[in-house]
């Protein structure tokens, strides 16, 4: 899990999600943005993908923590928040790594993150 340093508080998430822009890959939309202080990560998925509140919250820890090894430690004050617009979770793991590192490839290419 991420660690609440690096979570959106609700104030600052509705603040900051008009001024972010768009990345998008598989299932996912990445919103990003630059931050004065420290990144932050949240990630929001539908009701509509899931009616059970246990699928959405096992898919949100496991992308949660895929974040946390593969992003967090090379992001410097960049805001991320990464909805999921798919139509149905997906089984393993492997799906949200490759979204997740197609994002990384992309801020890279930016120069939004260092290697």
């Amino acid at each position: 899990m991420v660690s609440r340093n690096n979570r959106f508080t609700a104030r600052s998430f509705n603040f900051l999600r008009k001024k972010m822009k768009s990345f998008r890959t598989g299932g996912f939309l990445f919103l990003y943005g630059k931050d004065k202080y420290q990144s932050h990560v949240a990630v929001v998925i539908s009701k509509k993908v899931s009616k059970k509140a246990v699928n959405r919250n096992r898919f949100r820890r496991r992308t949660y923590e895929v974040l946390r090894k593969n992003y967090l430690p090379l992001a410097d004050k960049l805001n991320i928040i990464c909805l999921y617009k798919g139509k149905e979770i997906p089984e393993n793991a492997l799906e949200i790594e490759k979204s997740v590192m197609e994002f990384i490839s992309f801020a890279h290419q930016k120069q939004l993150i260092e290697k």
